[in-house]
């Protein structure tokens, strides 16, 4: 078997303008077939240059001026795979601007070209030439994706990593070329494979096939993660009500059942409250101002529980609390502050004045959520029964609904 060092160059060329083809039709087919992102047509566009900038280099022998368009094509593919980044993580902010990747482009196929044209003849200046604006162009790609990496969630992966280290190393295995072409410059070469070394193409391509295989996993990571994203919300409208931003019934009972569990038996308090005459409230001043009216009733509840207290919505104008290791009576403090609230603001902003009535009863030990929820329910029936704006205790160790005296609530 040959060395590496004597394999022949235009068969080698040739093998590797087939795999930069296989390549860049994968990843074509990846973008009609599947669901991708801003920047994986820039990735897709670099492969495509990339191979007809090798095709280029097999028919340079036959067209002679094919050879710098191939140089110009192949210096392309850091800066083009790095524009494809810019539009993957368009909300990031890179250590340079866009225009800095076309002068870096520009200056690398401008060298080349200012070195072709005055010296033709002189192969190890133009090895030289093109390996450090080559180089040049790795480099760059490498450290703007390193600062990428550094700005937070889903840019932190082993992917993008992946890809920073290949442009990394891509730079340092042009190297020994550089230097091998820097030793010749200006004499004439026996041995072209001494300064182009095939090593080095085989390095480099196979460095492209796992770039484009770490594109295919960010964008795999990308849908990934969206898919997370849709769970998260999908379980936001399961769990929570979205026009108050509290939990559903269903929601606030697995809460405050968990809640039960943690607090002494018979040491918790449930107040169930409704605004009074809702459908009327509607009906008067318009479905958009009775969404407003819950929005602010949920939101002075919420401001006046303590953290470790539960709200949820149970449907309509029906709204319910816990208030874990909290006697009646100081439950019976917190509606009357949450009624003076309310009637404050609402008077402040002069909006349509809102009544609430409250239904409060102490969670006896081993009463279920639903229990706790029903009795309350029977005391607010009757706080309604009493003429709204009312709140009713509901005391009754056998489960049977027992109402003290109503009590007034609000500023009047």
């Amino acid at each position: 078997m040959l060395p590496l060092f004597d394999l022949h160059l235009p068969t080698l060329t040739l093998v590797v303008c087939v795999v930069l083809f296989t390549a860049a039709s994968t990843m074509t087919l990846v973008g009609r077939t599947q669901r991708t992102y801003l920047g994986y047509g820039w990735w897709t566009t670099a492969q495509w240059l990339n191979t007809a900038g090798a095709i280029c280099l097999v028919l340079k022998d036959h067209h002679p001026w094919l050879l710098p368009v191939s140089v110009l094509l192949t210096l392309q593919w850091p800066l083009t795979m790095l524009g494809g980044l810019r539009q993957f993580y368009i909300r990031s902010d890179f250590r340079t601007a866009a225009w800095v990747d076309l002068v870096v482009l520009a200056a690398g196929a401008g060298a080349y070209m200012a070195m072709w044209m005055h010296s033709p003849n002189d192969l190890g200046a133009r090895v030289a030439t093109f390996s450090l604006a080559s180089v040049t162009g790795y480099l760059y790609a490498a450290w703007l994706v390193h600062g990428v990496r550094h700005q937070g969630p889903g840019r932190s992966g082993p992917y993008l990593k992946a890809v920073g280290l290949f442009m990394l190393a891509a730079a340092i295995i042009q190297l020994p070329r550089l230097v091998s072409a820097l030793g010749v410059w200006g004499t004439p070469v026996l041995n072209p494979t001494q300064i182009q070394q095939p090593v080095v193409l085989v390095g480099l391509v196979a460095g492209v096939m796992f770039s484009v295989y770490m594109c295919l996993l960010l964008t795999y990571e990308r849908t990934e993660q969206d898919l997370r994203e849709s769970h998260h919300q999908l379980r936001l409208m399961a769990d929570f009500d979205l026009l108050t931003l509290v939990p559903h019934r269903r929601h606030f009972q697995e809460l405050a059942t968990q809640a039960l569990s943690l607090s002494t038996p018979g040491s918790a308090t449930l107040m169930r409250f409704d605004i009074d005459h809702f459908r009327l409230f509607t009906v008067d001043h318009g479905h958009a101002a009775g969404d407003e009216a819950l929005k602010f009733v949920a939101s002075s509840a919420r401001s006046l529980l303590r953290s470790r207290d539960l709200m949820g919505r149970l449907g309509g104008e029906a709204f319910v609390a816990l208030l874990p290791d909290t006697g009646v009576a100081d439950a019976l403090h917190v509606a009357d502050r949450m009624v003076r609230h309310v009637d404050k603001v609402r008077s402040g902003q002069q909006r349509p004045a809102l009544s609430l009535s409250f239904g409060v009863v102490q969670i006896q030990p081993g009463e279920s959520i639903d229990e706790a929820i029903h009795r309350a329910d029977e005391a607010l029936a009757e706080a309604r029964r009493q003429g709204r704006n009312q709140l009713v205790r509901a005391d009754d160790l056998e489960g049977r609904p027992v109402f003290s005296a109503s009590r007034p609530l609000g500023l009047d």
